[in-house]
């Protein structure tokens, strides 16, 4: 039997103490980096259509995280020309599983989503597109969302085996 002197036995506990806390950062990280790698999310503009009065743009970005998943859409309203903000800070729509998706002005601040199938996740029903904090003024312009299921009398769990 090996005998450890204190000094050795604290000298242990100290550098074990610091592996586990590298530990505990090196190996999400890598996990990251490895989902990345074996799992690859490509992110696609699919549809981009302008308000009726030319101020702000409905975006659709399609994200592929490959084999093991559906494909994921995400609506953004955003300044016209501008590209979306990653991250879901303004996402005003996310689901996954989605056909026949669509987006479509209804009017200057209506915008509609279609689709004949989608399985939501979340999703808001007022946007503030123009927004810069500290400015009140560019909180005025409102855009409201109106979600429209294509088919009558539609159920995502009814069009799936359960």
């Amino acid at each position: 039997m090996i005998s450890l002197s204190r000094r050795h036995l604290v000298s242990y506990l100290i550098a074990s103490f610091f592996a586990g806390i590298a530990a505990s950062v090196a190996v999400p990280l890598l996990a990251s980096r490895a989902g990345d790698l074996f799992w690859p999310s490509e992110d696609k503009e699919i549809v981009r259509v302008t308000s009726p009065d030319g101020r702000v743009d409905a975006v659709m970005i399609r994200d592929n995280c490959g084999a093991p998943c559906y494909f994921g859409y995400s609506v953004f309203i955003v300044p016209r020309g501008m590209n979306p903000s990653k991250g879901s800070k303004g996402t005003i729509f996310y689901a996954d599983d989605m056909a026949d998706e669509k987006l479509t002005w209804k009017q200057p601040h209506l915008l509609s989503i279609g689709y004949s199938r989608a399985l939501i996740y979340s999703f808001r029903n007022v946007s503030y597109p123009l927004h810069e904090f500290g400015k009140e003024e560019t909180w005025l312009y409102k855009v409201e969302i109106q979600l429209a299921p294509t088919s009558t009398g539609f159920s995502y769990l009814e069009s799936r085996d359960l």
